[in-house]
């Protein structure tokens, strides 16, 4: 019987007819490492990089593979002679139902997310499924023993078998890209959606192939203790690599704002978590060696936040501010601090509604526009953010977008500071007081813990109406360095947050600022939201 033409994949050309990225010579190279059967390592080695047979491109390719993986499954050992048997008791539809299967979990975005255990049940065949006869084998549809014989043959030095796996995956990789690609390109000339969610659905393509260049290397001790003391000088002669915040006993603990560090800062409403977020961004993007700084805010106007840095840096009642009414010289004051703020390196983005995909996608612009200048991301608040699909919970969206936000500190190797808001169990306590806040406490998901190189809790000690609050930072994880707290004073009314150590709180100057009646309309009640 003369062997059947092989054949590419339904999928073998792109919307311009160009053939898809493949490479028929490392397939056949890699199939022949298989093939020999002298190698023992060489199926442990294929089946971690290549769990499916879909990285082929020709389909006889496909349906070769498949059988060595049966053969793995099985316990038995992989070669031609072994594949040659199995194929001629496999029947040929049955092979390409499983392939097309496994192409359907490909088009869901399913395949990527099942475990080995259930890829190995893809691979396993039903017993009664033989074929009928060697006409409808799998064999006679690739052409036979002599075609199997041939791909044997072909040289393929074993030494070469890492190399042509990860060639493999590349074209696999990059057959999906076009693929995904091209099929947003399509929804862009029939959907009603605005350009704005096609450019966020890009985002998400991409940051799902992105995951897919992930790749798990085994380090011998020796390179990594090479490699960790070479970090350790490097930093002993750069020591100055974090980002500090400007509050002394909070960057002890710290060693500063490690570069790809994911740091979520949380208290309760009215704590003033916005005010004491806008103090550490005052302290990098306007201190002494200024930083750039990056503000997202989903819930105050950028207006608002810039009323606030104004109190805070004139040391102006927020409510004048506010209202403008101001003395002549209190004009004077905020002009001078008007014109510290436009020294600052910072940006800010007020709006509303933005997924973690279109904020990830606004960052990497941003680094790349100031050519590496940005130095800190700030989002307030972390729950305020959108998913990737409008269906998912609150418990899928929050661990996606901490997930998300740790990716993003790790890929720009910058710090990112995410606000969050915290669980009702948080205001419990014990006669009228709130107890500590506890990791427990923070709300949406235990990921945004697991993901977090650092929880920071802003807790208020006192509960009185008073013009200073006694506050307290709590350190509750630290991946990095210890645990624990620093006392600091918050003046709510010119939205200030300073050290206790160094707090100056001067009543007469308070009441030259704003007469009585003025404090009682301006100052925040105990129960206020200051943020």
């Amino acid at each position: 019987m003369p062997p059947r033409q092989r054949s590419a994949p339904p999928d073998s050309s792109d919307p311009l007819g160009r053939e898809l990225p493949h490479n028929g010579e490392v397939e056949r190279s890699l199939l022949a490492v298989l093939l020999d059967g002298r190698h023992a390592t060489a199926m442990h080695l294929a089946r971690e990089a290549l769990p499916h047979p879909l990285p082929f491109f020709q389909r006889d390719h496909r349906i070769i593979y498949l059988a060595c993986l049966e053969l793995d499954d099985q316990g038995h050992r992989v070669d031609a002679l072994g594949v040659s048997e199995l194929l001629s008791r496999y029947d040929f539809q049955l092979a390409i139902e499983k392939i097309k299967h496994w192409e359907v979990l490909l088009d869901r975005d399913e395949l990527d997310r099942l475990s080995a255990q259930a890829l190995k049940g893809l691979v396993r065949r039903e017993a009664e499924r033989e074929a009928a006869g060697y006409e409808d084998s799998a064999l006679a549809a690739i052409g036979g023993h002599v075609a199997l014989g041939e791909l044997a043959q072909t040289f393929a030095p074993s030494a070469s078998l890492e190399r042509n796996l990860a060639l493999l995956k590349d074209y696999y990789h990059k057959r999906r890209f076009i693929s995904r690609l091209s099929s947003l390109a399509d929804k862009a000339y029939r959907t009603p959606d605005s350009f704005d969610r096609l450019i966020e659905d890009s985002s998400q393509i991409v940051l799902d192939l992105g995951r897919l260049t992930t790749t798990t290397t085994v380090y011998g001790i020796a390179q990594t203790v090479d490699d960790t003391l070479d970090r350790i000088e490097y930093d002993r002669q750069n020591p100055e690599q974090g980002v500090k915040t400007g509050i002394p006993e909070l960057d002890k603990k710290l060693v500063a704002l490690r570069p790809g560090g994911l740091y979520v800062l949380a208290a309760r409403p009215g704590a003033g978590k916005t005010s004491f977020a806008l103090a550490v961004v005052s302290n990098i993007a306007g201190g002494g060696n200024p930083q750039g700084v990056l503000f997202f805010s989903l819930e105050v106007d950028r207006v608002d936040l810039v009323k606030k840095l104004l109190s805070a840096e004139s040391r102006l009642d927020f409510r004048s501010v506010e209202t403008g009414m101001l003395e002549p010289h209190q004009q004077e004051q905020l002009i001078e601090a008007s014109q510290r703020l436009k020294n600052w390196k910072a940006e800010l983005m007020d709006v509303s509604d933005l997924t973690v995909n279109a904020l990830r996608s606004i960052v990497k612009r941003r680094m790349l526009e100031s050519k590496g200048g940005l130095k800190l991301v700030v989002i307030d608040y972390l729950q305020l953010l959108s998913g990737s699909r409008p269906d998912m919970n609150e418990y899928e969206k929050v661990s996606e977008i901490s997930r998300v936000l740790k990716i993003l500190a790790r890929e720009l190797r910058i710090p990112v500071v995410a606000l969050s808001q915290m669980s009702r169990d948080s205001e419990k306590g014990t006669g009228g007081t709130p107890r500590e806040p506890r990791l427990s406490d923070l709300r949406g998901s235990g990921t945004i813990e697991q993901d977090a190189d650092s929880v920071i809790f802003i807790h208020r000690v006192d509960q009185g109406d008073g013009a200073r609050r006694e506050m307290k930072i709590i350190i509750a994880k630290n991946r990095f360095g210890p645990i624990g707290g620093c006392p600091m004073h918050f003046f709510p009314a010119t939205m200030r947050f300073e050290p206790a150590a160094e707090a100056i709180y001067d009543p007469e100057e308070a009441e030259a600022q704003m007469s009585r009646n003025d404090r009682l309309q301006g100052q925040p009640g105990a129960d206020e939201d200051v943020f």
